[in-house]
């Protein structure tokens, strides 16, 4: 079990008043309990723009009345969240790669009080409104490091869980950034990987198209600006995340899981279909060329009332 944070994330040494880890030598900044791996230091062009679009459009957001209970009965509205928690045990030790406002890894380390979460993004301002809640809340079993996804400050092949949503498509090397995050996955442990999928996010690109015409997307057409439970400000930074990005990539799923193979995955399965068949960490078996079709056909065929906008997870298990 992890001391109290702030602690290492290379080998979960307490690092509180310090700079260097004294055990693995990791150097960093301490910001309020956040272990800051990449400082002052320029960043490559790309993923210093990705820095500045979320410090300015911290996403998820977090509502000025939080508590535990709130995030737990907002995530477990979410059949994904449910899923996932029920098929991570609860004594593993999770990673989380781009994890933003880290509001997975606080759902995770809340409902799972035994679990290790360690959640790692790019951007200062969504650590700090991370760490904000965890303090909060009290959440002594969530580390949050700010890190390079094409560097990491954690152990290769040393977490049961690595779960990953939502940032190798906004990387300048989709390919390289799910190598090293797979590369984080123990053997026998499990990543989730979430990507923008070429035919699944088509009906969201063509939709954004639009906006090149207005500079404002079509509201009627985008389910999530549709919803009238949804405030305002959510809206418009859902608009800026999807409408706005300054760095994307849309990916094909047969190339994808062509990459987790050859880092030694094998096949769990797809997300959608939510994992109805058994829990989400049961194998279900692989789909030829035309069932990876059938698919990915689906997908486009539910973009017009896709919430995600074509985010697909693949589920794959580090073989032994």
């Amino acid at each position: 079990m992890a001391p109290a944070p702030p602690f290492c994330p290379r080998c979960l040494t307490c690092v509180r008043g310090l700079n260097a880890c004294p055990r693995c030598a990791l150097a960093f900044e301490l910001h309020g309990a956040v272990v800051d791996t990449i400082g002052v230091t320029d960043r490559e062009k790309r993923a210093g723009q990705v820095e500045d679009f979320y410090s300015v459009n911290p996403f998820p957001g977090y509502a000025p009345g939080d508590t535990r209970g709130t995030l737990l009965d907002r995530s477990r509205r979410a059949h994904f969240l449910t899923s996932l928690d029920e098929a991570i045990p609860t004594d593993a030790r999770v990673l989380e790669c781009g994890c933003g406002t880290a509001q997975l890894s606080a759902f995770l380390a809340i409902s799972g009080p035994g679990r290790t979460v360690i959640g790692v993004d790019g951007c200062r301002v969504s650590l700090k409104y991370a760490d904000d809640f965890r303090e909060k809340v009290g959440l002594d079993n969530l580390q949050l490091v700010r890190g390079d996804l094409f560097d990491l400050p954690v152990e290769e092949r040393a977490y049961q869980v690595v779960i990953s949503r939502g940032v190798v498509h906004h990387t300048p090397d989709p390919d390289e950034a799910t190598r090293q995050v797979a590369r984080r996955v123990a053997p026998g442990g499990v990543l989730v990987l979430g990507f923008y999928e070429t035919w699944g996010r088509a009906v969201h690109c063509a939709r954004r198209s639009l906006t090149r015409f207005r500079y404002e997307p079509v509201r009627a057409l985008d389910p999530i600006l549709r919803r009238r439970d949804l405030d305002e400000e959510k809206k418009r930074i859902w608009t800026e995340d999807q409408y706005r990005h300054p760095l994307e990539h849309i990916l094909p799923m047969p190339h994808v899981l062509k990459v987790l193979e050859s880092e030694g995955f094998g096949w769990i399965r797809s997300i959608p279909p939510a994992a109805t068949d058994g829990g989400m960490f049961d194998k279900t078996p692989k789909p030829g060329a035309f069932g990876r079709s059938l698919l990915r056909a689906g997908w486009m065929a539910r973009g017009f009332t896709d919430p995600d906008a074509g985010l697909v997870s693949l589920v794959a298990r580090r073989l032994s």
